[in-house]
């Protein structure tokens, strides 16, 4: 009995022995693999445009990867990293791009100054009167008239229309609107 149990476990020794020059050996060729890209390129091996070598695709298998799925940037990240494949990497999604601010709103005329005080008909003519500003400092109006930074379009019986002149834009200013 002791000489079949010795028999087993010198049997178990020698298969260890065996696996284990078997991985060595299989470390060496993946260790040649790795190494591979930093010496000149093997007759296996072509060259790709612009006369660099293509990826080795055993490397591809065994590294357990196909060879569509390797990345573009692979051979500048082992540069920069050094050849290190366990190079640590971060897992935080990128930062967003910079938020595109809006173009500005193109610019407008300012609200009138003016509130209208009344109107008068002469000789087939409309005058309106009005007040400018805070201080409320009544205005005698007619068709053509220029004010500060306005001009007077039209008047009308039902109101008048002033032009902008810094930007040229026309505004209305409706007859009983303001009371």
């Amino acid at each position: 009995m002791a000489s079949r149990r010795s028999l087993m476990l010198g049997g178990a020794l020698v298969l260890t022995l065996v696996a284990t020059w078997y991985a060595a050996s299989v470390d060496e060729a993946a260790d040649e693999m790795l190494a591979a890209p930093q010496r000149a390129a093997p007759s296996g091996r072509t060259a790709a445009p612009g006369g660099a070598a293509a990826p080795n695709t055993a490397l591809d298998v065994a590294v357990g990867r196909e060879p569509a799925e390797r990345d573009a940037n692979e051979p500048q990240r082992m540069a920069r990293d050094g050849g290190n494949l366990f190079a640590a990497q971060s897992w935080k999604p990128p930062p967003p791009p910079p938020a595109v601010a809006a173009p500005a709103p193109p610019p407008r005329a300012p609200e009138l100054p003016y509130r209208y005080l009344g109107r008068m008909e002469e000789d087939g003519r409309v005058i309106a009167f009005l007040a400018e500003g805070a201080q409320q400092q009544p205005r005698v109006v007619r068709q053509g008239d220029l004010l500060s930074n306005y001009r007077v379009d039209e008047i009308t019986p039902l109101g008048m229309r002033l032009t902008y002149l810094p930007l040229n834009e026309t505004q209305r200013l409706l007859f009983g609107s303001n009371p």
